[in-house]
């Protein structure tokens, strides 16, 4: 049973237990909707795979101590995902995540920064 953590200030990303000592940090494509016009702008479909490559610029940007710290990036068309064992890893990158979220200037700004080959 996965256990839900309780980050509101991570929203709409959620982050879960998966099993003990493991750790998911999730963006779902019920939300993709409300960027994919800044995604397609640079020739992107805005799902999972974009998010993905969104993820590892927040990384490389504003936070390249996570790199060592997180896990593994596992997105799907309908889902960004990224896993590990470090729960404040994952919720540092999260809270990246949702800030860009919000504000449609800093999600450009990631995008637009976005290394060519990071695009899936």
């Amino acid at each position: 049973m996965t256990e839900t953590i309780d980050h509101t200030d991570l929203s709409p990303l959620r982050l879960f237990g998966t099993s003990p000592g493991n750790y998911s940090l999730i963006l779902s494509d019920n939300h993709f909707g409300e960027a994919t016009d800044l995604f397609e702008a640079v020739g992107q479909e805005g799902g999972g795979y974009s998010w993905d490559a969104v993820a590892h610029t927040a990384v490389r940007i504003h936070a390249p101590e996570l790199a060592d710290r997180i896990g593994g990036f596992d997105p799907e068309a309908g889902m960004m995902c990224v896993y590990g064992e470090d729960e404040a890893a994952l919720r540092e990158l999260g809270l990246l995540l949702s800030s860009a979220f919000h504000d449609r200037a800093k999600l450009a700004a990631l995008i637009e920064a976005t290394d060519p080959g990071d695009w899936d």
